[in-house]
């Protein structure tokens, strides 16, 4: 089980394998508004419920794809309306990305908020949604970034395949391989997981990034601040250190927050000399 907050951020996220249902009821999350996802291999369902635990507990007895949930509440600011509101907005934006195959029967209407509400509303969505692919939940990025797109290095996946293309090829993978890369002064190491890679804590990255950085490679960009602001990657003895594990849904994305620049799998490098992205064209290759 794990619980996730952001310093300045509006709600907490509880996130929590199927066996340890048991467990998460004894929170007192459990009981507030909120909005959660059901995640299984390839399928996802969205929903909403007042309090959130009842509709989890319900979800327990008669779904049984998922094994994985995330549940997302923020004490007495969430109302009826604020929850239908995030529900509605995420099904829409995991419609648009085509990541998973959606379980839900329906899709939530937007429910009407006066001016002031529907602000606090998308301040709360854009909180969850920066959180979400920190978290593993790589669900609603609705366009793919130029470094994971280079993936297979020249041999690349098309811009026309999903995310959840990519999910299912990392799913097929080896688990617990390490690769790793060295770049000017960062020299880091990740490990190939369920659905991506983790970057492993004690790797370091560069200190400055390109140029360009911000604006080429932005969602990357945010994505590297966020770790440093919520102390992912700290700065120790004039290194910026990766102080835990970190999950990246592609190495391509591991290897772009690392070197500061756009970057593709086949920077790092297997004890026997073969780059991640051999792994992929490998597996390409082999399954058509």
């Amino acid at each position: 089980m794990l619980i996730a907050t952001r310093d300045d951020g509006i709600g907490k996220a509880t996130i929590f394998s199927r066996p340890l249902l048991g467990e998460v009821k004894g929170r007192k999350e459990w009981w507030f508004p909120g909005v959660y996802l059901l995640v299984g291999q390839s399928k996802l369902y969205i929903g909403e419920g007042d309090p959130v635990g009842k509709r989890l507990e319900e979800h327990a007895a008669k779904k049984a794809f998922w094994d994985r949930a995330l549940f997302f509440t923020a004490e007495n600011r969430l109302n009826k309306a604020h929850i239908q509101h995030l529900e509605s907005k995420l099904v829409k934006l995991a419609t648009e990305t085509g990541v998973a195959s959606l379980d839900n029967g329906n899709s939530p209407q937007t429910p009407a908020l006066g001016e002031e509400e529907y602000a606090f509303a998308e301040n709360v969505l854009a909180d969850l949604l920066l959180m979400l692919p920190l978290l593993g939940f790589a669900h609603f990025e609705a366009v793919e970034p130029a470094g994971d797109n280079a993936d297979e290095g020249s041999d690349a996946l098309s811009t026309e395949q999903s995310t959840g293309k990519r999910r299912a090829i990392y799913s097929a993978l080896p688990r617990g391989r390490l690769f790793h890369a060295t770049f000017k002064d960062s020299q880091a190491t990740i490990e190939t997981v369920d659905g991506g890679v983790v970057l492993k804590a004690g790797s370091t990255v560069v200190r400055e990034t390109a140029p360009s950085f911000d604006v080429w490679m932005a969602k990357y960009a945010q994505l590297r601040r966020q770790l440093i602001e919520s102390g992912v990657i700290v700065e120790q003895n004039g290194k910026m250190i990766v102080r835990q594990d970190q999950f990246f849904s592609s190495a391509s994305g591991a290897a772009t927050v690392v070197r500061g620049v756009s970057s593709n799998a086949d920077g790092w490098i297997s004890e026997d000399g073969k780059s991640f992205g051999d792994l992929l064209r490998a597996f390409k290759q082999k399954n058509g």
